[in-house]
């Protein structure tokens, strides 16, 4: 750093989760740690003590993170992170200059307090869509507790206003939160990025090699979907419609779900392995939890997420960044990302039969498998690449810190 030029923001990224969970906004929000560190930015990561028994300080790469509560199950375990969240933002003052948190349902509130009383900027950044809404509260409310419940939302909402900058990842999301009353010029998009030098095409033998490992088939074409075995991810539907294409298809087909859903509160893996156990064993694959998802991505052909909502996963741009060809539904980002017919197909929400169109055009035109991969592959560079992501992520933050507001 010359003398002209002005010290490296320090931020710290509060996160509900972080690795070693696995999961889109775990796996973004570490490499873009990673990316802000390789620029000179310090980072600090303050997350929930989740799984049971991981450390509470650690470093993860060149990341330090910090570990707070004790989890206490995964839907109440955000809520006891509050108070603890809070008292640490406090503790670590010294290090940080710009409170950055990575998902904001809940942690915003802490973070903002925080900031409020320590003078430092906060930057709120939704990873799905419904956070700043509060849809995902009402809906699930009785009729009689829902008029608190948007009451509650709308001073929450308040309160959120106050925050110096959000990020949006989606059109989608921008549009979420210029109707929940967040002021438009404080809105900048920065989409989600991925490495794509981790996640790139597979060579040439490359795939052979990795499904002999890996234990998969190599006379079929194998689909593959990565993520967490959740309802909501229209796993079911995607099933139901394998089960049709395997018995009648002409094409020998392979399904992989890439992932688990042990512990979570919205898991379905475990209706999910039974209906397979049933009668699809031999062309559906379960691998669980696994960290080299690249690894399967190159191993696969088609990569498919058909899921009732999303805002910019991260798993879709992967396997974009892999040269796959993604069927996924027409929610959230995602037509931002998949055109229909470029670099991949676009599925309305909950369309078994379009779902199944797309796979069977998909499984038995390999030109087109490859057409349509190669744009996805060209789009990621363009659009997505890490390095870009953490640029301006970088001008965000000094932009806070010089307009001297804090959140």
């Amino acid at each position: 750093m010359t003398r002209d030029e002005p010290a490296k923001p320090r931020v710290c990224l509060l996160t509900e989760s972080f690795h070693p969970i696995v999961g889109g906004g775990e796996v973004h929000a570490r490499q873009l740690s990673e990316a802000l560190i390789e620029r000179g930015i310090p980072v600090l990561v303050v997350t929930q003590r989740r799984p049971r028994g991981v450390v509470r300080r650690e470093t993860v790469g060149r990341i330090p993170v910090e570990r707070v509560a004790s989890g206490g199950g995964d839907r109440w375990g955000k809520y006891l992170m509050l108070p603890s969240s809070l008292l640490r933002l406090v503790r670590r003052r010294g290090r940080y200059d710009v409170i950055y948190v990575c998902g904001m349902r809940t942690l915003g509130l802490p973070a903002l307090l925080a900031g409020g009383l320590l003078g430092k900027p906060v930057v709120l950044r939704a990873e799905s869509r419904t956070e700043m809404s509060g849809a995902y509260a009402l809906d699930g409310s009785p009729g009689w507790l829902r008029p608190l419940v948007a009451a509650a939302l709308g001073l929450r909402n308040r309160l959120y206003g106050r925050a110096a900058a959000f990020v949006s990842i989606s059109d989608d999301l921008t549009a979420e939160f210029v109707g929940s009353g967040a002021p438009e010029e404080r809105i900048t998009t920065i989409l989600n990025g991925v490495d794509t030098s981790v996640f790139r095409p597979a060579a040439p033998g490359e795939s052979t090699e990795l499904r002999a490992r890996l234990g998969l088939p190599n006379d079929a074409v194998i689909v593959v979907y990565t993520g967490k075995l959740n309802r909501g991810k229209g796993l079911e539907m995607l099933l139901r419609v394998w089960a049709r294409l395997s018995g009648g298809g002409t094409v020998a087909a392979h399904l992989v779900l890439v992932g688990g859903g042990a512990n979570q509160f919205l898991s379905c893996e475990p209706e999910l392995r039974a209906y397979v156990q049933a009668g699809l064993s031999s062309v559906v694959t379960f691998t669980g939890y696994v960290t080299e998802v690249a690894e399967y991505l190159r191993a696969a052909d088609i990569f498919t997420l058909p899921s009732d909502s999303e805002a910019l996963p991260i798993s879709l741009l992967e396997a974009l960044a892999c040269g796959l060809p993604a069927v996924v539904t027409e929610t959230g980002g995602m037509p931002e990302v998949v055109h229909d017919g470029v670099e991949g197909r676009l599925v309305p929400v909950g369309d078994e039969n379009g779902l199944n169109r797309a796979l069977e055009e998909l499984l038995s035109d390999e030109a087109k498998r490859r057409e349509m991969g190669a744009a996805g592959r060209r789009t990621v560079e363009r659009r997505f690449a890490i390095g870009a992501v953490a640029e301006a992520h970088e001008r965000l933050f000094r932009r806070v810190l010089e307009s001297g507001e804090p959140g």
